[in-house]
């Protein structure tokens, strides 16, 4: 005979089975609102990479223009005094480019030169530029030499150490030993490592210097030396010129610039003072290096580009380095 069940048990068990039913299906409507969170959350981050790649792409776009731009500039002997600043809508946003004439820096690569071996040796006439540019700089005569020794056998390919250089031994002696590159200096963030170039010592010289990617002689600008470049131009110049006689002729140049290097030599300045051929041909009127900045909008994505572009001798142009991120 079947057990009864009073009429009682029974509703209990129905409540008890709604409120089971109940709790699932708020389990349930919790998870598919926390997946439907996380679908959205990944939804917006892929358009966002997206938009970033596509600004990235964009930014590079900006610097093949900017290629472009520079090898006008060489041809047309351009002055660019100060710096250019364009600017292109896009759909869905805006691409913004400055481009500066970056020539007047001191090459450190410039300091060794090819040596038979396939190596670098130390290239004696562009020390001597370099130390002078120390000493317009204000550093005392040992500490010009030895900032140049240490710079020039850190990129030489041998061991032995030039007049108050550093070699491997002096930077295995360190707390935390390393050696020297032996290469050239791809980026100028490396002379942090260079023996006696601490902060203060980059903070000084670090605007006059730039890292080409061969060993090409220094070649200035005149067209668009400033005051500050004084000390460049007079390193370059030759010992017999003065940081007062550069200076001056920055300050009494043409307006209109100098059409040809000759014009420059011309110079009223420069009677009585002789200066060799290849002295001379450490200037000119055309631009060598120039520093392009690429900022681009796209929709929500932004992307920054800043690119170092040197000139070659017949005018072409090629990307030295280029990074992105914050403007330079």
């Amino acid at each position: 005979m079947m057990p009864r069940v009073s009429l009682k048990r029974l509703r209990e068990d129905r409540g008890a089975a709604l409120v089971t039913v109940m709790l699932l299906v708020s389990i349930m409507a919790a998870g598919m609102a926390i997946s439907f969170d996380a679908l959205g959350f990944m939804t917006k981050r892929h358009t966002a990479s997206r938009m970033f790649e596509q600004a990235r792409y964009y930014a590079l776009g900006g610097e093949q223009l900017a290629l472009t731009a520079a090898e006008k500039l060489w041809k047309a002997k351009a002055r660019l005094e100060e710096a250019k600043v364009v600017s292109y809508p896009i759909d869905g946003g805006q691409i913004e480019g400055v481009i500066s004439d970056a020539s007047n820096c001191f090459n450190v690569n410039s300091l060794v030169s090819k040596a038979g071996s396939g190596g670098y040796k130390a290239d004696e006439r562009a020390m001597a530029q370099y130390g002078r540019l120390l000493l317009h700089l204000g550093f005392a005569e040992r500490e010009a030499v030895g900032l140049t020794g240490a710079l020039v056998d850190w990129i030489d390919s041998d061991t032995r150490p030039v007049l108050q250089g550093a070699e491997d031994y002096d930077y295995a002696a360190l707390d935390t030993p390393y050696r020297t590159a032996n290469t050239l200096v791809r980026d100028l963030t490396e002379l942090r490592l260079v023996k006696g170039y601490t902060p203060e010592v980059l903070a000084r010289v670090g605007a006059h210097l730039c890292a080409r990617d061969n060993t090409a002689d220094t070649v200035l600008n005149v067209n668009v030396l400033r005051l500050a470049d004084a000390p460049l131009l007079a390193a370059i110049l030759g010992p017999n010129v003065s940081l007062e006689f550069a200076s001056r002729l920055i300050a009494t140049r043409p307006s209109g610039g100098y059409s040809d290097i000759a014009d420059f030599y011309f110079e009223r300045a420069f009677e009585g003072k002789a200066v060799e051929q290849d002295i001379r041909a450490q200037t000119a009127v055309k631009p060598q290096r120039v520093v392009s900045q690429v900022r681009v909008r796209f929709h929500d994505g932004i992307s920054r580009l800043t690119s170092e572009i040197w000139l070659n001798d017949d005018g072409a142009a090629h990307v030295a380095s280029h990074r992105f991120g914050v403007f330079q």
